[in-house]
Formats: structure tokens, C-alpha cells, sequence
């Protein structure tokens, strides 16, 4: 039988369930806002959406204990734990949440995740949203993207570049870039706090691919007016490379000053080597 009562008709966050409670006539709520209520027969608070407010409820009426308007912090916070689980309980516990933003009035939620793989989880869109009662919007992100959102510092004591000045589409890295620029060194000496490595080693790539066509590559066999060495040594920053000779002596070759050397032969590359084994500078030059 249907009573003549005004009562506050609401969502139960993190369950497909509805409630009603006696509605508190000294307070006016909207639609969509969220609420923390604790009811009578029940211990803990529990976090609701309200959907309406009606005269006529044959729903059973709950009386509420105590109540309090939810802040948006506690609001993500209560979501991103729920979606986590479910993310667990699925099999996706190496996908890593990221951003959440949260707009009340529209009842969406967005959430940025990473994953090593190419996913899809627009699939768990529904099944999120009849949990959360918001539409939940999923976007996969890269480490790079989540380092410009955040604007970590970086081992050169600046704002990542990708939270700066770098927009847009990001720069692609290779660690075949580093090893242009001459840096032997292991990729954990070469990663931003992303995880990826360092986007300014696009910077300078023109710069080294120039210099890597004038220099000879290290291992290779020089002859200069001194005798045949071999390269031990490469600054392409400052445009020179060192020579051991056979009787252990070494020699320093500026290549913008000291032009009298060729290349006698290239290092031995491995098959699966895909670096370039065409000549430096294989003529006399004066």
C-alpha cells in the first residue's frame, strides 16, 4: 500500500541497489550529489547517490542515523578501490589506475590506466557503471602521458619536458638513439621517472647523426701519417677521436683540424647488428 511521505530515493555505491529514507526536511539535496549516511539498524556509513525525492514510495522506508555530504576526494577514492578489485577479481592486476577525474553534474567518471598490453576494457564500461551509478569512461594512457599529467622532476633537476613544453603526440625514443649519442650505459642510467626512456635524447639526434657520418666508429682501423690504429676512443661533442697505434702510443685526432686520415677498415658488426657499415671516410682530405 502506498504512503503519502516524502522520502529521499537513492543509489547504494559499490552495490545495484536502491534505498529510501525519511527524507530530512531541514536540508535541500540535488540530484547526482553524494552522501555519506549512516542508517539505524546499521553500524557503518555507507556512500549514496541520490537519485530523487518522492511523495508516494512503496518501497520500504529506512530511517536514517546520521548523514553528511560527501567531498569529491572521498567519493574517487571509494571508486578507484571498487574498480580495483573488480580489475583483480577479472585478471587485469597488472593494469595500474591512473588518473581519476570525478563531474558530479554530468555523472561521469574518467579513469586513465597503463598496461604493457594493447587493452579494451570499454567492455567493463556497463559493468562499472551499475556499480558506481556514473558512466565510467576508460582510457588507456602510455608512462609518457602520466608523466606529463603529473610533472615529475627529472635527474637534471627540471620539470619532465612532457609537462613543460612537450604537448601533443610525444617523441618517439629508441634506445638505438643513445648508442648515436655514444652512451654505453645501462637503460636504468637513461629512463625518466616515467620509466621510459628520456625523451631529450631526440634533442640532440640531428646533431650526432651529422657527426656520425664524419667520424670514423669505434674498433675501426685508421691510417693517418703516424701508421694504422684503432679507434679506441669517440667525442663527437667536441669532434675528435683517439688512435692507439701498435706500439701502445695514442694520438688524438680533431677531425675539423687534422683531415690526413682514412679508414683502413670497419669493426666487425654482428649479423644481427643493424648498425651501418658504410665507410666514414674512406679518401685522403686536405
Amino acid at each position: 500500500m502506498e504512503r503519502n511521505i516524502r522520502t529521499l530515493d537513492v543509489s547504494i555505491i559499490g552495490a545495484d541497489e536502491y534505498e529510501s529514507y525519511i527524507h530530512p526536511k531541514f536540508d535541500s539535496f540535488k540530484l547526482g550529489e553524494f552522501l555519506w549516511v549512516k542508517l539505524e539498524s546499521e553500524e557503518y556509513e555507507k556512500l549514496v547517490k541520490i537519485r530523487g525525492i518522492n511523495q508516494k514510495v512503496s518501497r520500504e522506508i529506512k530511517n536514517i542515523s546520521s548523514y553528511r555530504r560527501a567531498h569529491k576526494d572521498s567519493i574517487i577514492k571509494v571508486m578507484k578501490n571498487m574498480i580495483k578489485g573488480i580489475l583483480w577479481e577479472m585478471g587485469y592486476e597488472n593494469v595500474k589506475l591512473a588518473n581519476f577525474v570525478l563531474d558530479i553534474e554530468k555523472g561521469i567518471l574518467s579513469v586513465d590506466y597503463i598496461s604493457d598490453k594493447k587493452l579494451n576494457l570499454h567492455i567493463l564500461g556497463s559493468k562499472f557503471a551499475k556499480l558506481l551509478h556514473v558512466r565510467v569512461e576508460l582510457n588507456q594512457i602510455g608512462a609518457r602521458d602520466l608523466a606529463g599529467q603529473i610533472g615529475w622532476l627529472e635527474p637534471c633537476g627540471l620539470i619532465a619536458c612532457c609537462k613543460t613544453f612537450l604537448k601533443g603526440k610525444l617523441p618517439s625514443v629508441t634506445i638505438d638513439m643513445a648508442r648515436k649519442q655514444y652512451l654505453f650505459t645501462g637503460p636504468e642510467r637513461l629512463t625518466g621517472a616515467c620509466g621510459r626512456l628520456f625523451c631529450c635524447l631526440v634533442y640532440e639526434l640531428d646533431f650526432y647523426d651529422e657527426m656520425y657520418n664524419k667520424l670514423p666508429k669505434m674498433g675501426a682501423k685508421v691510417k693517418t701519417p703516424n701508421g694504422i690504429g684503432e679507434i679506441v676512443e669517440i667525442n663527437a661533442l667536441k669532434g675528435y677521436f683517439r688512435i692507439k697505434y701498435n706500439n701502445l702510443k695514442y694520438e688524438v685526432i680533431d677531425i675539423a683540424e687534422n683531415k690526413q686520415w682514412y679508414v683502413v677498415s670497419q669493426p666487425e658488426v654482428p649479423n644481427n647488428s643493424k648498425e651501418d657499415k658504410s665507410s666514414v671516410n674512406d679518401v685522403w682530405s686536405e
